[in-house]
């Protein structure tokens, strides 16, 4: 399952993710991220956000290839990748 959804900020979108385990670590996760983001791009989005649990190594490290920055958030369990997009990206 692959969402991406506005946010209340302006230019800003959230992508959410949930492969199933068996499916997992076979890329299909990377690929439906770089589908949303494509989307999030046409649609003139300036920034994808994405909630990871900060023990998902697996979304993390996909985010920070994605070209993503991880901070912290005010849940301890949480981090909160911040992909900025532009056009000629």
């Amino acid at each position: 399952m692959a969402n991406l959804m506005y946010c209340a900020e302006p230019g800003t979108a959230e992508l959410a993710l949930l492969v199933e385990d068996a499916w997992q670590g076979r890329g299909l996760g990377a690929q439906l991220a770089r589908i949303l983001v494509d989307i999030a791009r046409d649609h003139a989005m300036a920034e994808v956000r994405a909630a990871i649990m900060a023990q998902n190594q697996r979304m993390r490290r996909l985010m920070v290839c994605l070209g993503a920055t991880l901070g912290f958030t005010d849940d301890p369990g949480v981090v909160e990748a911040r992909l900025p997009l532009s056009a000629g990206d």
